[in-house]
Protein backbone atom coordinates (compact mmCIF):
# COMPACT_ATOMS: atom_id res chain seq x y z
CA UNK A 1 0.00 0.00 0.00
CA UNK A 2 3.19 2.26 1.06
CA UNK A 3 4.50 1.55 -2.52
CA UNK A 4 1.55 2.40 -4.39
CA UNK A 5 0.49 5.65 -3.26
CA UNK A 6 4.14 6.65 -4.02
CA UNK A 7 4.26 5.44 -7.17
CA UNK A 8 3.32 8.73 -9.13
CA UNK A 9 6.11 10.50 -7.54
CA UNK A 10 8.69 7.58 -8.83
CA UNK A 11 7.37 7.84 -12.32
CA UNK A 12 7.95 11.27 -12.18
CA UNK A 13 10.94 11.31 -10.85
CA UNK A 14 12.02 8.67 -14.10
CA UNK A 15 10.12 10.66 -16.73
CA UNK A 16 12.44 13.55 -15.20
CA UNK A 17 15.71 11.96 -15.63
CA UNK A 18 14.45 10.63 -18.77
CA UNK A 19 13.56 14.28 -20.46
CA UNK A 20 16.67 15.77 -18.71
CA UNK A 21 18.98 12.54 -20.54
CA UNK A 22 17.91 13.07 -23.80
CA UNK A 23 18.43 16.45 -23.72
CA UNK A 24 21.93 16.28 -22.87
CA UNK A 25 22.50 13.71 -25.74
CA UNK A 26 20.92 15.64 -28.20
CA UNK A 27 22.08 19.03 -26.99
CA UNK A 28 23.91 19.34 -30.21
CA UNK A 29 21.76 18.49 -32.67
CA UNK A 30 19.18 20.37 -30.57
CA UNK A 31 20.96 23.45 -31.22
CA UNK A 32 21.98 22.76 -35.03
CA UNK A 33 18.05 22.23 -36.24
CA UNK A 34 16.40 24.95 -34.10
CA UNK A 35 17.09 28.63 -35.05
CA UNK A 36 16.83 31.24 -33.37
CA UNK A 37 13.79 32.83 -34.59
CA UNK A 38 12.08 29.47 -34.10
CA UNK A 39 13.30 28.95 -30.32
CA UNK A 40 12.53 32.34 -29.80
CA UNK A 41 8.75 31.15 -31.15
CA UNK A 42 8.48 28.16 -29.07
CA UNK A 43 9.65 30.49 -25.76
CA UNK A 44 7.14 33.12 -26.10
CA UNK A 45 4.71 29.74 -26.60
CA UNK A 46 5.96 28.39 -23.20
CA UNK A 47 6.17 31.35 -21.26
CA UNK A 48 2.97 32.33 -22.27
CA UNK A 49 1.49 29.37 -20.82
CA UNK A 50 3.87 29.56 -17.81
CA UNK A 51 2.58 32.87 -17.03
CA UNK A 52 -1.71 31.89 -17.71
CA UNK A 53 -0.98 29.26 -15.26
CA UNK A 54 0.55 31.63 -12.75
CA UNK A 55 -2.06 34.03 -13.22
CA UNK A 56 -4.61 31.42 -12.84
CA UNK A 57 -3.36 29.82 -9.51
CA UNK A 58 -3.48 33.83 -8.48
CA UNK A 59 -6.71 34.67 -9.43
CA UNK A 60 -8.05 31.28 -7.88
CA UNK A 61 -6.91 31.62 -4.69
CA UNK A 62 -7.89 35.55 -4.74
CA UNK A 63 -11.22 35.62 -5.16
CA UNK A 64 -11.50 32.36 -2.79
CA UNK A 65 -9.84 34.04 0.50
CA UNK A 66 -12.95 36.40 0.76
CA UNK A 67 -14.73 33.72 1.84
CA UNK A 68 -11.88 31.38 3.13
CA UNK A 69 -9.32 33.92 4.77
CA UNK A 70 -6.93 31.02 4.18
CA UNK A 71 -3.32 32.45 4.63
CA UNK A 72 -1.71 29.87 3.08
CA UNK A 73 -3.60 29.79 0.09
CA UNK A 74 -2.85 33.94 -0.71
CA UNK A 75 0.82 33.53 0.24
CA UNK A 76 0.93 30.62 -2.80
CA UNK A 77 -1.07 32.77 -5.17
CA UNK A 78 1.18 35.79 -4.63
CA UNK A 79 4.15 33.58 -5.39
CA UNK A 80 3.02 32.38 -8.47
CA UNK A 81 1.54 36.28 -9.04
CA UNK A 82 5.43 37.26 -8.66
CA UNK A 83 6.48 34.36 -10.89
CA UNK A 84 3.56 35.49 -13.75
CA UNK A 85 4.81 39.36 -13.51
CA UNK A 86 8.89 38.63 -13.31
CA UNK A 87 8.34 35.59 -16.17
CA UNK A 88 6.28 38.26 -18.34
CA UNK A 89 8.89 40.71 -18.11
CA UNK A 90 11.62 38.05 -18.51
CA UNK A 91 9.93 37.17 -22.05
CA UNK A 92 10.07 40.41 -23.26
CA UNK A 93 12.90 41.16 -21.82
CA UNK A 94 14.53 37.69 -23.81
CA UNK A 95 17.68 38.03 -26.40
CA UNK A 96 16.58 38.46 -29.71
CA UNK A 97 12.97 40.08 -28.97
CA UNK A 98 12.13 43.41 -29.98
CA UNK A 99 13.22 45.92 -27.37
CA UNK A 100 11.64 46.08 -24.25
CA UNK A 101 12.21 49.50 -22.21
CA UNK A 102 15.62 49.13 -23.21
CA UNK A 103 17.44 47.18 -25.74
CA UNK A 104 17.21 43.23 -25.22
CA UNK A 105 20.88 42.77 -26.91
CA UNK A 106 22.00 40.54 -24.51
CA UNK A 107 21.02 37.57 -21.77
CA UNK A 108 21.65 38.75 -18.69
CA UNK A 109 18.53 40.92 -18.11
CA UNK A 110 16.50 38.11 -19.02
CA UNK A 111 18.65 35.67 -17.18
CA UNK A 112 18.24 37.91 -13.69
CA UNK A 113 14.31 38.49 -13.94
CA UNK A 114 14.14 34.23 -14.30
CA UNK A 115 16.43 33.60 -11.45
CA UNK A 116 14.74 36.06 -9.46
CA UNK A 117 11.64 34.96 -10.49
CA UNK A 118 12.23 31.18 -9.66
CA UNK A 119 14.50 33.14 -5.93
CA UNK A 120 11.18 34.38 -5.06
CA UNK A 121 8.68 32.02 -6.08
CA UNK A 122 10.23 28.76 -4.32
CA UNK A 123 10.42 30.96 -1.29
CA UNK A 124 6.85 31.54 -1.45
CA UNK A 125 5.80 27.54 -2.20
CA UNK A 126 8.36 27.07 0.78
CA UNK A 127 6.59 29.78 3.37
CA UNK A 128 3.03 28.30 2.56
CA UNK A 129 4.20 24.80 3.43
CA UNK A 130 5.16 25.99 6.67
CA UNK A 131 1.89 27.52 7.42
CA UNK A 132 -0.98 25.16 8.50
CA UNK A 133 -4.08 24.80 6.30
CA UNK A 134 -6.85 26.46 8.36
CA UNK A 135 -5.12 29.39 9.54
CA UNK A 136 -6.92 32.16 8.69
CA UNK A 137 -6.52 36.30 8.50
CA UNK A 138 -8.01 39.64 8.40
CA UNK A 139 -5.77 41.00 6.38
CA UNK A 140 -7.20 42.22 3.20
CA UNK A 141 -7.27 40.74 0.26
CA UNK A 142 -5.80 43.74 -2.14
CA UNK A 143 -2.73 44.25 0.30
CA UNK A 144 -1.56 40.97 -0.63
CA UNK A 145 -2.07 41.75 -4.47
CA UNK A 146 -0.60 45.60 -4.20
CA UNK A 147 2.32 44.51 -2.18
CA UNK A 148 3.07 41.43 -4.54
CA UNK A 149 2.63 43.86 -8.00
CA UNK A 150 4.27 47.02 -6.11
CA UNK A 151 7.72 44.61 -5.30
CA UNK A 152 7.76 42.54 -8.36
CA UNK A 153 7.51 46.14 -10.53
CA UNK A 154 10.39 47.62 -8.46
CA UNK A 155 12.38 44.48 -9.23
CA UNK A 156 12.20 45.20 -12.79
CA UNK A 157 12.97 48.67 -12.47
CA UNK A 158 16.07 48.02 -10.53
CA UNK A 159 17.12 44.94 -13.26
CA UNK A 160 16.40 47.03 -16.20
CA UNK A 161 18.02 50.58 -15.41
CA UNK A 162 20.25 49.59 -12.86
CA UNK A 163 21.92 46.55 -14.20
CA UNK A 164 25.02 46.62 -11.38
CA UNK A 165 23.10 46.62 -8.73
CA UNK A 166 22.59 42.99 -8.97
CA UNK A 167 25.92 40.73 -9.90
CA UNK A 168 25.23 39.42 -13.83
CA UNK A 169 24.04 36.23 -14.28
CA UNK A 170 24.65 35.46 -17.67
CA UNK A 171 27.71 36.44 -19.69
CA UNK A 172 27.93 37.09 -23.41
CA UNK A 173 30.26 34.22 -24.78
CA UNK A 174 30.87 32.78 -21.50
CA UNK A 175 27.31 31.70 -20.58
CA UNK A 176 26.24 30.84 -16.76
CA UNK A 177 27.96 33.07 -14.06
CA UNK A 178 28.80 31.14 -10.85
CA UNK A 179 26.54 32.93 -9.23
CA UNK A 180 23.49 31.87 -11.05
CA UNK A 181 24.31 28.63 -10.70
CA UNK A 182 24.76 28.70 -7.30
CA UNK A 183 21.53 30.38 -6.99
CA UNK A 184 19.76 27.68 -8.89
CA UNK A 185 21.09 24.97 -6.60
CA UNK A 186 20.00 27.56 -3.66
CA UNK A 187 16.38 27.25 -5.49
CA UNK A 188 16.94 23.48 -5.89
CA UNK A 189 17.55 23.34 -1.66
CA UNK A 190 14.78 25.25 -1.05
CA UNK A 191 12.30 23.03 -3.68
CA UNK A 192 13.83 20.06 -2.29
CA UNK A 193 12.69 22.04 1.58
CA UNK A 194 9.25 21.86 0.48
CA UNK A 195 9.36 18.69 -1.06
CA UNK A 196 10.43 17.55 2.94
CA UNK A 197 7.41 19.44 4.21
CA UNK A 198 4.78 18.07 1.88
CA UNK A 199 6.02 14.57 2.53
CA UNK A 200 5.55 14.80 6.02
CA UNK A 201 2.20 16.53 6.02
CA UNK A 202 1.20 13.77 3.20
CA UNK A 203 2.21 11.49 5.60
CA UNK A 204 -0.01 12.19 7.97
CA UNK A 205 -2.97 13.62 6.49
CA UNK A 206 -2.33 11.02 2.95
CA UNK A 207 -3.92 14.15 1.56
CA UNK A 208 -4.79 14.54 -2.48
CA UNK A 209 -3.18 18.06 -2.40
CA UNK A 210 0.12 17.00 -0.83
CA UNK A 211 0.71 14.29 -3.17
CA UNK A 212 -0.13 16.40 -5.94
CA UNK A 213 2.51 19.04 -4.43
CA UNK A 214 5.40 16.86 -4.31
CA UNK A 215 4.76 15.42 -7.94
CA UNK A 216 5.26 19.10 -9.07
CA UNK A 217 8.10 20.08 -6.49
CA UNK A 218 9.69 17.18 -8.29
CA UNK A 219 9.37 18.70 -11.97
CA UNK A 220 10.36 21.70 -10.74
CA UNK A 221 13.83 21.04 -8.99
CA UNK A 222 14.71 18.84 -12.21
CA UNK A 223 13.47 22.45 -14.27
CA UNK A 224 16.51 24.14 -11.80
CA UNK A 225 18.99 21.39 -12.38
CA UNK A 226 18.23 22.23 -16.50
CA UNK A 227 18.63 25.96 -16.09
CA UNK A 228 21.84 24.97 -14.38
CA UNK A 229 23.07 23.18 -17.56
CA UNK A 230 22.99 25.40 -20.24
CA UNK A 231 25.67 26.98 -22.45
CA UNK A 232 23.24 28.96 -24.57
CA UNK A 233 19.46 30.13 -24.04
CA UNK A 234 18.19 28.73 -26.79
CA UNK A 235 20.08 25.21 -25.86
CA UNK A 236 17.88 22.02 -25.17
CA UNK A 237 18.28 22.37 -21.56
CA UNK A 238 16.99 25.72 -21.67
CA UNK A 239 14.12 24.17 -23.38
CA UNK A 240 13.22 20.91 -21.36
CA UNK A 241 13.48 23.15 -18.12
CA UNK A 242 10.44 25.17 -19.61
CA UNK A 243 8.64 22.17 -20.39
CA UNK A 244 9.15 21.27 -16.74
CA UNK A 245 8.08 24.39 -15.36
CA UNK A 246 4.66 23.86 -17.67
CA UNK A 247 3.76 20.33 -16.54
CA UNK A 248 4.63 21.12 -12.88
CA UNK A 249 2.70 24.73 -13.04
CA UNK A 250 -0.74 23.19 -14.43
CA UNK A 251 -0.32 20.18 -11.87
CA UNK A 252 -0.26 22.58 -9.23
CA UNK A 253 -3.11 24.71 -10.34
CA UNK A 254 -5.11 21.30 -10.52
CA UNK A 255 -4.41 20.56 -7.06
CA UNK A 256 -4.94 24.68 -6.01
CA UNK A 257 -8.13 24.57 -7.89
CA UNK A 258 -9.85 21.47 -6.65
CA UNK A 259 -8.25 21.85 -3.20
CA UNK A 260 -10.15 26.21 -2.91
CA UNK A 261 -13.42 25.77 -6.00
CA UNK A 262 -13.97 21.84 -6.78
CA UNK A 263 -13.59 20.32 -3.24
CA UNK A 264 -15.70 22.73 -1.18
CA UNK A 265 -18.33 22.41 -3.78
CA UNK A 266 -18.31 18.58 -4.03
CA UNK A 267 -18.60 18.72 -0.30
CA UNK A 268 -21.38 21.06 -0.59
CA UNK A 269 -22.97 18.71 -2.94
CA UNK A 270 -22.14 15.37 -0.57
CA UNK A 271 -23.73 17.74 2.23
CA UNK A 272 -26.58 18.72 0.04
CA UNK A 273 -27.35 15.32 -0.88
CA UNK A 274 -26.92 14.12 2.66
CA UNK A 275 -29.40 16.51 3.80
CA UNK A 276 -31.96 16.11 1.14
CA UNK A 277 -32.18 12.48 1.90
CA UNK A 278 -32.26 13.61 5.87
CA UNK A 279 -35.29 15.58 4.52
CA UNK A 280 -36.62 13.13 2.55
CA UNK A 281 -37.26 10.88 5.65
CA UNK A 282 -38.66 13.20 8.00
CA UNK A 283 -40.70 14.57 5.02
CA UNK A 284 -41.75 10.44 4.84
CA UNK A 285 -42.49 10.89 8.19
CA UNK A 286 -44.46 14.24 7.96
CA UNK A 287 -46.38 12.77 5.29
CA UNK A 288 -47.02 9.43 7.84
CA UNK A 289 -48.02 11.86 10.53
CA UNK A 290 -50.50 13.44 8.43
CA UNK A 291 -52.10 10.56 7.22
CA UNK A 292 -52.60 9.76 10.54
CA UNK A 293 -53.98 12.60 11.17
CA UNK A 294 -56.23 12.68 8.41
CA UNK A 295 -57.76 9.41 9.60
CA UNK A 296 -58.29 10.83 13.03
CA UNK A 297 -60.18 13.62 10.82
CA UNK A 298 -62.49 11.86 9.30
CA UNK A 299 -63.17 9.17 12.23
CA UNK A 300 -64.87 12.12 13.85
CA UNK A 301 -66.82 12.53 10.52
CA UNK A 302 -70.14 10.29 10.82
CA UNK A 303 -69.98 7.23 9.26
CA UNK A 304 -73.22 7.17 8.70
CA UNK A 305 -76.04 9.88 8.83
CA UNK A 306 -79.71 9.45 10.37
CA UNK A 307 -82.43 8.12 7.72
CA UNK A 308 -85.90 7.01 8.19
CA UNK A 309 -89.27 6.96 6.25
CA UNK A 310 -89.79 10.80 7.02
CA UNK A 311 -86.06 12.41 6.65
CA UNK A 312 -82.98 11.60 4.43
CA UNK A 313 -79.04 12.90 4.34
CA UNK A 314 -76.61 12.55 2.27
CA UNK A 315 -72.96 14.95 2.31
CA UNK A 316 -70.39 15.56 -0.65
CA UNK A 317 -66.57 15.53 1.34
CA UNK A 318 -63.73 17.66 -0.81
CA UNK A 319 -60.87 18.06 0.89
CA UNK A 320 -58.28 20.27 -1.41
CA UNK A 321 -55.62 18.57 1.26
CA UNK A 322 -54.49 15.44 2.73
CA UNK A 323 -56.24 17.01 6.20
CA UNK A 324 -59.52 19.67 5.69
CA UNK A 325 -60.78 22.30 7.15
CA UNK A 326 -64.13 21.92 6.82
CA UNK A 327 -66.55 19.54 9.19
CA UNK A 328 -69.69 18.17 9.64
CA UNK A 329 -71.96 15.85 11.51
CA UNK A 330 -75.48 14.70 11.55
CA UNK A 331 -76.93 13.35 15.20
CA UNK A 332 -79.76 12.01 16.06
CA UNK A 333 -80.72 13.41 19.15
CA UNK A 334 -84.27 11.21 19.75
CA UNK A 335 -87.35 10.53 18.49
CA UNK A 336 -88.11 13.83 17.07
CA UNK A 337 -84.84 16.12 16.67
CA UNK A 338 -81.85 15.88 14.77
CA UNK A 339 -78.84 17.98 15.15
CA UNK A 340 -76.41 19.30 11.87
CA UNK A 341 -74.16 21.12 11.20
CA UNK A 342 -71.71 22.43 8.74
CA UNK A 343 -68.61 25.00 9.67
CA UNK A 344 -64.94 25.84 8.15
CA UNK A 345 -61.57 26.95 9.59
CA UNK A 346 -59.20 29.22 8.96
CA UNK A 347 -56.46 28.23 6.83
CA UNK A 348 -55.49 24.48 5.61
CA UNK A 349 -53.13 21.43 6.38
CA UNK A 350 -52.76 20.57 10.11
CA UNK A 351 -53.55 23.76 11.59
CA UNK A 352 -56.89 23.92 9.73
CA UNK A 353 -57.31 19.72 10.75
CA UNK A 354 -56.62 20.51 14.81
CA UNK A 355 -59.00 23.04 14.60
CA UNK A 356 -61.97 20.96 13.10
CA UNK A 357 -61.01 18.16 15.85
CA UNK A 358 -61.29 20.80 18.24
CA UNK A 359 -64.79 22.19 17.11
CA UNK A 360 -66.32 18.52 16.50
CA UNK A 361 -64.93 17.84 19.99
CA UNK A 362 -66.20 21.22 21.66
CA UNK A 363 -70.22 20.46 20.60
CA UNK A 364 -72.45 19.62 22.87
CA UNK A 365 -75.53 18.64 21.93
CA UNK A 366 -76.68 18.08 25.55
CA UNK A 367 -76.23 19.86 29.15
CA UNK A 368 -77.47 18.41 32.32
CA UNK A 369 -80.45 19.89 33.85
CA UNK A 370 -81.25 20.32 37.56
CA UNK A 371 -82.30 16.45 37.78
CA UNK A 372 -79.71 15.36 35.90
CA UNK A 373 -81.82 14.64 33.00
CA UNK A 374 -80.30 15.55 29.75
CA UNK A 375 -81.80 17.87 27.87
CA UNK A 376 -81.24 19.10 24.41
CA UNK A 377 -78.92 22.25 24.15
CA UNK A 378 -80.59 24.87 22.17
CA UNK A 379 -78.65 26.30 18.89
CA UNK A 380 -77.41 29.54 20.09
CA UNK A 381 -76.22 27.68 23.49
CA UNK A 382 -73.97 25.36 21.46
CA UNK A 383 -72.09 28.03 19.45
CA UNK A 384 -71.83 30.16 23.03
CA UNK A 385 -70.02 26.84 24.64
CA UNK A 386 -67.87 26.45 21.79
CA UNK A 387 -66.41 30.35 21.65
CA UNK A 388 -65.81 30.38 25.39
CA UNK A 389 -64.02 26.83 25.13
CA UNK A 390 -61.85 28.75 22.04
CA UNK A 391 -61.25 31.18 24.04
CA UNK A 392 -59.69 29.52 26.80
CA UNK A 393 -57.39 27.62 24.25
CA UNK A 394 -54.19 28.24 22.82
CA UNK A 395 -54.64 28.49 19.14
CA UNK A 396 -53.46 31.86 17.55
CA UNK A 397 -55.21 34.71 17.23
CA UNK A 398 -55.23 34.55 13.53
CA UNK A 399 -57.68 31.45 13.53
CA UNK A 400 -61.06 31.42 13.67
CA UNK A 401 -63.95 28.93 12.69
CA UNK A 402 -67.11 29.78 11.16
CA UNK A 403 -70.16 26.90 11.23
CA UNK A 404 -74.04 26.55 11.12
CA UNK A 405 -75.56 24.37 13.94
CA UNK A 406 -79.06 23.89 13.43
CA UNK A 407 -81.65 21.30 14.86
CA UNK A 408 -84.62 20.00 12.99
CA UNK A 409 -87.98 18.59 14.53
CA UNK A 410 -89.35 15.73 12.46
CA UNK A 411 -93.21 16.66 13.54
CA UNK A 412 -93.31 19.71 13.78
CA UNK A 413 -90.94 20.16 10.31
CA UNK A 414 -89.46 23.30 11.81
CA UNK A 415 -85.41 23.75 11.53
CA UNK A 416 -84.35 26.04 14.95
CA UNK A 417 -80.59 27.34 13.74
CA UNK A 418 -78.17 29.82 14.57
CA UNK A 419 -74.84 30.73 12.86
CA UNK A 420 -71.33 31.26 14.17
CA UNK A 421 -70.35 34.45 11.28
CA UNK A 422 -71.10 31.60 8.35
CA UNK A 423 -69.68 33.12 5.62
CA UNK A 424 -72.25 31.24 3.14
CA UNK A 425 -75.94 30.98 3.72
CA UNK A 426 -77.63 27.48 2.93
CA UNK A 427 -80.72 27.16 1.21
CA UNK A 428 -84.47 25.72 1.17
CA UNK A 429 -85.00 24.23 -1.83
CA UNK A 430 -89.12 24.20 -2.03
CA UNK A 431 -90.79 21.32 -4.31
CA UNK A 432 -91.84 24.35 -6.27
CA UNK A 433 -88.57 25.37 -7.44
CA UNK A 434 -87.98 28.62 -5.21
CA UNK A 435 -84.81 28.83 -3.25
CA UNK A 436 -84.87 30.49 0.12
CA UNK A 437 -81.46 31.80 1.63
CA UNK A 438 -81.27 31.34 5.39
CA UNK A 439 -79.70 34.34 7.75
CA UNK A 440 -76.29 33.20 8.45
CA UNK A 441 -75.48 37.03 10.23
CA UNK A 442 -73.52 36.11 13.59
CA UNK A 443 -70.10 36.51 15.18
CA UNK A 444 -67.25 33.99 14.56
CA UNK A 445 -65.72 31.92 17.01
CA UNK A 446 -62.37 33.33 17.72
CA UNK A 447 -60.18 34.83 20.14
CA UNK A 448 -62.17 38.14 21.18
CA UNK A 449 -63.69 36.66 24.02
CA UNK A 450 -61.99 39.26 26.30
CA UNK A 451 -63.73 42.48 24.55
CA UNK A 452 -66.82 40.73 23.05
CA UNK A 453 -69.33 38.48 24.45
CA UNK A 454 -71.43 37.94 21.00
CA UNK A 455 -75.06 36.84 21.18
CA UNK A 456 -75.78 33.48 18.56
CA UNK A 457 -79.04 34.49 17.52
CA UNK A 458 -81.44 32.08 16.69
CA UNK A 459 -83.92 31.72 13.56
CA UNK A 460 -86.35 29.01 12.87
CA UNK A 461 -87.88 27.96 9.27
CA UNK A 462 -90.36 25.56 8.49
CA UNK A 463 -89.76 22.73 5.54
CA UNK A 464 -92.44 21.04 3.57
CA UNK A 465 -92.71 17.28 2.40
CA UNK A 466 -90.42 17.42 -0.78
CA UNK A 467 -88.38 20.40 0.57
CA UNK A 468 -84.43 20.01 0.67
CA UNK A 469 -81.98 21.90 3.06
CA UNK A 470 -79.03 22.81 1.53
CA UNK A 471 -75.88 23.79 3.64
CA UNK A 472 -72.01 24.19 2.04
CA UNK A 473 -68.90 25.26 2.41
CA UNK A 474 -67.30 28.51 0.49
CA UNK A 475 -65.29 25.93 -0.49
CA UNK A 476 -67.50 24.93 -3.23
CA UNK A 477 -68.54 27.92 -4.94
CA UNK A 478 -64.75 29.37 -4.81
CA UNK A 479 -63.63 26.85 -6.83
CA UNK A 480 -62.03 27.72 -10.01
CA UNK A 481 -61.19 26.44 -13.46
CA UNK A 482 -58.36 27.09 -15.69
CA UNK A 483 -59.09 30.02 -16.75
CA UNK A 484 -59.15 31.30 -12.89
CA UNK A 485 -63.20 31.35 -13.30
CA UNK A 486 -64.86 30.70 -10.23
CA UNK A 487 -68.17 28.25 -10.43
CA UNK A 488 -69.89 30.77 -8.03
CA UNK A 489 -72.83 31.58 -6.19
CA UNK A 490 -75.08 32.34 -9.31
CA UNK A 491 -74.00 28.81 -11.53
CA UNK A 492 -75.08 27.24 -8.01
CA UNK A 493 -78.15 28.72 -7.51
CA UNK A 494 -79.19 27.69 -11.52
CA UNK A 495 -78.04 24.12 -11.25
CA UNK A 496 -80.04 23.73 -7.75
CA UNK A 497 -83.19 25.21 -9.47
CA UNK A 498 -83.00 23.38 -12.60
CA UNK A 499 -82.71 20.03 -10.63
CA UNK A 500 -85.35 20.55 -8.07
CA UNK A 501 -86.95 17.53 -9.37
CA UNK A 502 -84.06 15.06 -8.35
CA UNK A 503 -83.81 13.60 -5.28
CA UNK A 504 -81.15 14.18 -2.62
CA UNK A 505 -78.93 11.41 -3.52
CA UNK A 506 -78.78 11.77 -7.31
CA UNK A 507 -78.45 15.94 -6.33
CA UNK A 508 -75.61 15.56 -4.33
CA UNK A 509 -74.02 13.56 -7.35
CA UNK A 510 -74.97 15.62 -10.21
CA UNK A 511 -73.73 18.56 -7.79
CA UNK A 512 -70.43 17.15 -7.87
CA UNK A 513 -69.90 16.05 -11.16
CA UNK A 514 -71.04 19.67 -12.53
CA UNK A 515 -68.52 21.23 -10.38
CA UNK A 516 -65.64 18.80 -11.23
CA UNK A 517 -66.80 19.67 -14.73
CA UNK A 518 -66.26 23.49 -14.34
CA UNK A 519 -63.05 23.45 -13.24
CA UNK A 520 -61.32 20.14 -15.11
CA UNK A 521 -60.31 17.50 -12.24
CA UNK A 522 -60.82 17.14 -8.52
CA UNK A 523 -57.41 17.98 -8.01
CA UNK A 524 -57.43 21.65 -9.40
CA UNK A 525 -59.77 22.38 -5.69
CA UNK A 526 -57.74 25.20 -4.39
CA UNK A 527 -60.62 25.18 -0.82
CA UNK A 528 -61.84 22.78 0.74
CA UNK A 529 -65.54 22.00 -0.53
CA UNK A 530 -68.36 20.44 0.86
CA UNK A 531 -71.82 20.06 1.03
CA UNK A 532 -74.72 18.41 3.23
CA UNK A 533 -78.47 18.30 1.24
CA UNK A 534 -81.57 17.30 3.55
CA UNK A 535 -84.60 15.98 2.40
CA UNK A 536 -88.12 15.66 3.81
CA UNK A 537 -90.28 12.99 2.47
CA UNK A 538 -93.72 12.88 2.03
Amino acid sequence: MERIKYNKIIMSVLFSVLIYTTAAIYNDLFMRITSIAGYLTWHVIFEFIGVLVSFSIFTVTYFVYEESANLRMIILGCAFLTMGLLDTFHTFSFKGMSDFFISNDTANRATTLWILSRTFGSIGLLLSAYIPSNFKVKTKKEIFAGVTISFSTLLFLIVTYFPNFIPPMFVEGLGLTSLKIAMEYIIILILASTFLLHLSKFNRTNQRLEHQFMIALVLLMFSEFAFTSYGSVYDAFNYVGHIYKIIASMILYKAIYVENVSAPYRHLNQMVKQRTEELRDMNSMLLKDIEYAKEMQLRLMPEKLPMDEFISFYVEYLPAERLSGDFYNVIKLDEDYIALYLGDVSGHGVTAAMLTIFANQNILPFYEDEDDNQSINPPSEVLNTIYKGYNNSNFSDETYIIMVYGIYNTKTKTFTYASAGMNVSPYIIKHTGELITLNTRGFSICKLGEFITPVFDERCETLEAGDKLFMYSDGLIESRDSNNEQYGQERMEAFLKANVTLAAEELKTALRDNLIQHIGHIDQLMDDATFLIMEVHP
